[in-house]
């Protein structure tokens, strides 16, 4: 019992400090100014809820519980009515009316939310993969309606009137919501055994904490009151277990598998190394591959969460100090966070899909001209921040066959990594060139350069070399990786040339559609 209690506490003691942190955060902003603490915890909320379909979105091939896929994707249009409410909340005077919108759309996405909940079960059942691209259509298209009806139509009942409190049809909508609830509980009670244990506690416990906070919002008068305030806390500890039953399913478990391959052929190659030298080298960088995707989970994970904690933990202890000016230098700063966080996870979901091969790439003629000014209209607010000129030079006329999306985000970290590395005022090359074979992209800037001894290094997920950019801009540690992966994915070679204190150039290429044929025909008659 002792062994057992002291595992949970080790295994848990970070996330309770983190969210007993935040609790008393929230509290102590209320103390000081009520739309302040509605704003806060509200932006976490609409965070997290946009993690959750990120993790569904990028692991929907991955996925293997159509209950937990329908409620991830539902997630960012759940997250963005949430925005909507906290937009509309009294005082932010963003949209003026004699109506309170807020609590309209805090209706509106709760129902949406329970049921979801419910429908999810009807397709728990189910063989067949749902269509992402086709629910993504069908909640956008209740999300807008349901934002016309209240906005434009003016067709949604009345919820909240100053001075009066809550409408009858407020109250009884809560009501109807937890009952709702209580059906989905009672249904996942029914299908536990579709899910693993820990995914079935946390939706289990999310249920509980979204009943409780729905009860907690048919008690109040005042937007202002103790039952609002504990209504918004169960409300966040909802969202968080939804999105660490999406990152069980959708993340722990695809990666599990990536460790479990790389486990087998670490056995291979073990046993291979009797008779062939160079099957050490080969264990060695399975060893290391695995260590620094451990790494990287374990650790710069963890780094912009930490970041988000610490500058809300600022805004709290000194709200009474803080003017304008520094409030919205400190909310960038969040904002830049979990920027990071989104990056990162992003490549890590990408990278963890090209090594079990789900991600395949869609080839068709594509013109080089249309992807670097594509690639520039995305960089450009990034290169401004420092004062960087994106220089397109495009001479290259003939189309390359490759995967479109995949050569976008090779472009956008390259560029994202040449403004990092970049100087104020300075400029960034980029090029396009046509030879007999293949059409060579470049990205050249003149900032700090790179070690000799770092170059052969950065390319590898083994590598250690990290540096910071020169306004202390951190890196993913995946990004140089994923853009090796994809170019040579897309049938091309990805290198680069450095000199220390001088500048960086980066180099790639894509094939035309004729070579590539011949390339990779080529590749499948010698292995026949």
């Amino acid at each position: 019992m002792t062994t057992s209690l002291s595992t949970i506490i080790k295994n848990n003691y970070r996330t309770a400090f983190g969210v007993s942190t935040l609790i008393l955060i929230f509290h102590f902003s209320l103390k000081e100014n009520y739309l302040l603490f509605h704003s806060v915890i509200e932006l976490f909320s609409i965070v997290v809820a946009f993690a959750v379909f990120i993790v569904a979105w990028n692991s929907r091939k991955m996925i293997d519980n159509n209950y937990v896929y329908l409620v991830g994707i539902s997630y960012i249009f759940i997250g963005g009515l949430d925005l909507l409410h906290t937009l509309t909340f009294k005082g932010m005077n963003i949209i003026s009316s004699p109506v309170i919108y807020a609590n309209q759309f805090w209706v509106a996405t709760r129902f949406l939310e329970a049921v979801t909940l419910v429908v999810g079960f009807s397709f728990l059942r189910r063989n067949k993969k749902l269509n992402a691209d086709l629910i993504f259509i069908c909640y956008f298209i209740i999300t807008l309606l349901i934002t016309l009806s209240i906005l434009v139509w003016r067709i949604f009942p009345i919820c909240f009137i100053e001075g009066v409190g809550q409408t009858p049809f407020k109250v009884y909508a809560e009501y109807t919501i937890i009952a709702i609830l209580l059906f989905a509980g009672y249904q996942l009670f029914r299908y536990k055994h579709s899910f693993s244990r820990p995914v079935y506690k946390m939706l289990f416990l999310s249920l509980i904490f979204t009943i409780l906070s729905e009860f907690c919002f048919t008690l109040y008068v005042s937007n202002y009151s103790a039952s609002n305030e504990f209504g918004h806390y169960f409300k966040l500890i909802a969202f968080f277990l939804i999105y660490k039953v999406n990152v069980e399913t959708g993340f722990s478990k695809p990666t599990g598998l990536i460790f479990k391959n790389l486990k087998d052929d670490e056995e291979k190659y073990r046993t291979l190394a009797e008779n062939l030298k160079s099957a050490e080298q080969q264990l060695k960088e399975l060893n290391a591959t695995k260590d620094k995707l451990f790494s990287i989970i374990a650790h710069d994970l963890k780094n912009p969460f930490t970041s988000l904690l610490s500058f809300s933990e600022l805004i709290y202890k000194n709200f009474d100090k803080l003017g304008k000016d520094k409030v919205q230098n400190i909310a960038l700063r969040m904002n830049e966070s979990a920027k990071q966080a989104y990056l990162l996870l992003e490549n890590l979901l990408n990278w963890s899909r090209v090594q079990t091969g789900v991600l395949k790439p869609n080839l068709k003629l594509t013109d080089t001209s249309h992807l670097l000014e594509e690639v520039k209209l995305t960089s450009d607010p990034l290169a401004k921040a420092k004062h960087i000129n994106i220089e397109i030079q495009a001479t290259a006329k003939r189309q390359v066959y490759t995967d479109q999306q995949m050569v976008n985000t090779v472009l956008r970290n390259l560029i994202s990594n040449a403004i990092k590395f970049s100087y104020h005022n300075s400029c960034i090359v980029v090029k396009t060139e046509e030879t007999p074979d293949y059409i060579l992209f470049s990205i050249a800037d003149s900032g700090i350069g790179i070690e000799k001894e770092n170059q052969e290094q950065l390319l590898k997920i083994e590598s250690r070399v990290t540096t910071t950019g020169t306004d202390a801009e951190k890196g993913t540690g995946l990004g140089l990786v994923l853009c090796k992966e994809f170019v040579e994915i897309c049938g091309g070679n990805i290198w680069l040339e450095s000199e220390f204190g001088i500048g960086t150039t980066f180099y790639f290429t894509l094939p035309f559609e004729d070579n590539f044929v011949l390339k990779y025909s080529g590749n499948e008659k010698a292995a026949s």
